[in-house]
């Protein structure tokens, strides 16, 4: 009885239920952004405060794609890893040890972007499955260390079974969906608050 009444509930949420939910502001450029107009963006190695180590690594590729299709020039990952390893810099923490002043001597760009990866996870109970990926974007000028733009965003999916097969597939499902879809969306988004780029 106990195990109808939960199917039913479930079913009742049901509809393949995958909702969106977020937070974080939209932020706004400095007003001096403008006149310093940044053209060209170094990607930094990305910042992780979550506990999953490849996190990194699938959000990375996605920021630095986003920085080219907004029209920005940008050197590619390789190069800037090539770069820093010069320097002794092997860890996305250590990118601190220099200003942005300092790195965009090293880059020759105009601005450098420092992505924080805080929230990566995934949580299924019984009938309910979630996977959220929270990031932190800020831009810096090279020219004085102004942060020129900066915003975070965190978005969630969620998915509700309505029957034990459905059940087992969102569970299974949650430890194998790649987190890429959820990563686009929320770099998406991050990204509608930035002037594209170009002169």
């Amino acid at each position: 009885m106990r195990k109808r009444v939960l199917y039913l509930l479930a079913g009742v949420a049901y509809a393949a239920l995958v909702a969106g939910c977020a937070g974080g502001p939209h932020a706004a450029p400095v007003p001096e952004f403008g006149a310093i107009r940044p053209n060209s963006i170094a990607v930094m190695p990305v910042m992780n405060e979550t506990v999953d180590m490849k996190a990194p690594d699938v959000v990375r590729p996605i920021v630095y794609n986003k920085v080219i299709d907004w029209g920005y020039e940008s050197p590619p990952s390789s190069m800037i890893d090539e770069i820093l390893a010069k320097h002794n810099i092997r860890e996305a923490g250590e990118v601190n040890q220099f200003t942005a002043k300092e790195l965009g001597e090293m880059f020759s760009v105009d601005a450098i972007l420092y992505t924080t990866i805080t929230d990566w996870s995934t949580t299924w109970l019984a009938v309910y499955a979630s996977q959220t990926v929270g990031l932190r974007l800020e831009l810096k000028s090279t020219k004085d260390n102004q942060v020129l733009w900066e915003n975070k965003y965190t978005y969630t999916e969620r998915a509700i079974a309505g029957n034990e097969k459905q059940m087992v597939g969102l569970a299974v499902g949650a430890a194998i969906s790649p987190y890429q879809p959820l990563v686009h969306k929320v770099v998406n988004r991050i990204f509608r608050k930035l002037p594209y780029g170009g002169r």
